[in-house]
């Protein structure tokens, strides 16, 4: 048997319910109306019969009548109409004699044979005492001739009994295979079930198991849409625990990029205000204002991205990066610096991405270029690929960054330079403003180191 539960016991229980209330009326109904209804259905044989040669003429019936018999497993008695009461029970008593009825009562009154002549058919029931039967006749008048249409009825009292004192038991036995069938296919229910809340119970406790229910109904599928739901938890929770350390990092990193220049501020105003100032502090503390300030509008432009909706447009990428290029001029000239591109050996360059924030992700990777980059010049290419992507690559050389430095380039506040010096760092967030960006666009994207030249390369899906 299976343990006690909730579900177990209310099913027992139902069917218990079910099988008392049906077994007992069924019990019921043989016990106390079997015999009344078997009567009553032989009243609907003899009538049956009545019905059917009713219409039939004596000639025609003494032809028919041993096939009607048979059929309807019937006796037909046919005798004159004529003589007295006594005459006429004693002709018909001796015909159902000759028809092997043999009868110890059987009377025509005159009020029988009156309703006859008036053609009202009239049903009698014979009770024969000690022989345990009875014989069930249907009684008319046709052309002279009385018609008798009999069947003998066997007292079933005992046999009814036995019948029904077998079916109890049968009752009895049925009910406790059933019970029995239930328990059974109850555990093999119950049993996924409390599967199911074992791992429901792991999974509110942050531990994402997976069931394995093989039962090939329902129960199945709502386990495979725990195992789903758990995988889904369970990556929901890897990143939010990714994003709280990167918010811890995120707010450690603020705090120490604020507290370096806020001290040397400090310090600085200090300085001014003990008469130290050799004429440089103002230039020093105006330029931790404006490293400060252009850390927080990195910030400011680092959450906008984060929180921007993606409005996507189909545009022409090559004329899109030679229009950038033309506002870099007087920066490119005042560092020196020149830009070679390879820009039209692409043949397809109409792509499809938010243009708003395209123009983010290149102002920051040509700006970087011209900021970081060493040497006299700059690359840009598009190449079409061969699954039908167009590879665009931004290409400097530089001496600072190394193969290690790859992993975190995109991190916020990573900076490469270690003196953290802002000429050459930066405030670390505009590479991840710009992974940010190509995340929320589904662009694929990498950084790589091929010899003194850092590649940045950013696929897009042409149409």
């Amino acid at each position: 048997m299976i343990k006690s539960n909730k579900i177990s016991m209310k099913l027992l229980s139902m069917v218990t319910i079910i099988m008392v209330i049906v077994f007992g009326a069924s019990y019921l109904l043989n016990n106390y109306f079997l015999s009344d209804y078997y009567l009553y259905k032989m009243k609907q044989k003899i009538t049956s019969t009545y019905d059917e040669i009713n219409e039939r003429s004596i000639s025609e019936i003494k032809e028919s009548k041993s096939s009607t018999e048979n059929t309807n497993n019937v006796t037909i008695v046919i005798i004159e109409n004529k003589g007295n009461i006594d005459d006429l029970n004693e002709r018909m008593q001796f015909s159902l004699y000759k028809e092997k009825i043999p009868l110890n009562k059987f009377w025509m009154t005159e009020d029988t044979l009156k309703k006859v002549s008036e053609g009202i058919p009239v049903k009698q029931l014979y009770n024969q005492g000690k022989i345990k039967s009875s014989l069930l006749t249907l009684l008319y008048e046709q052309e002279g001739h009385l018609v008798l249409i009999g069947s003998v009825i066997a007292h079933n009292s005992d046999a009814m009994k036995i019948i029904n004192q077998l079916y109890f038991y049968s009752i009895v036995f049925g009910t406790i295979i059933t019970l029995l069938l239930v328990a059974y296919y109850s555990k093999k229910i119950i049993t996924p079930l409390e599967k199911l809340k074992s791992v429901a119970k792991d999974i509110a406790n942050l531990d994402f198991k997976q069931v394995n229910i093989r039962s090939g109904d329902e129960i199945e599928d709502l386990s495979h849409s725990i195992n789903e739901m758990s995988s889904r938890l369970k990556n929901a929770h890897l990143q939010l625990e990714q994003k709280n350390q990167q918010l811890n990092s995120l707010v450690s990193n603020i705090s120490h990029e604020v507290k370096t220049p806020l001290s040397l501020i400090q310090a600085y105003t200090v300085g001014i205000k003990d008469g130290l100032d050799d004429g440089t502090y103002t230039n020093v503390i105006l330029e931790q204002v404006k490293n400060t300030s252009d850390m927080v509008d990195h910030l400011i432009m680092l959450a906008k991205v984060q929180a921007l909706d993606i409005n996507t447009e189909t545009f022409d990428l090559r004329a899109f990066i030679q229009q950038l290029i033309v506002h870099y001029k007087i920066l490119l000239s005042n560092k020196g610096m020149e830009v070679r591109d390879d820009l039209a050996s692409a043949e397809k360059c109409m792509v499809k991405a938010d243009k708003s924030q395209m123009d983010i992700v290149f102002n920051n990777l040509i700006g970087n270029a011209i900021k970081y980059g060493e040497g006299a010049f700059f690359f840009l290419t598009l190449n079409n690929e061969t699954d039908g992507s167009l590879r665009f690559e931004i290409i400097n050389k530089t001496t600072v960054v190394k193969a290690e430095h790859l992993h975190n380039i995109w991190d916020s506040f990573y900076v490469i330079e270690e003196s953290r010096n802002k000429e050459m760092s930066g405030t670390g967030l505009g590479l991840a403003i710009v992974a940010n960006i190509l995340d929320k666009n589904d662009l694929r994207y990498e950084a790589t180191l091929k010899g003194e030249n850092i590649h940045f390369t950013i696929w897009f899906e042409t149409q």
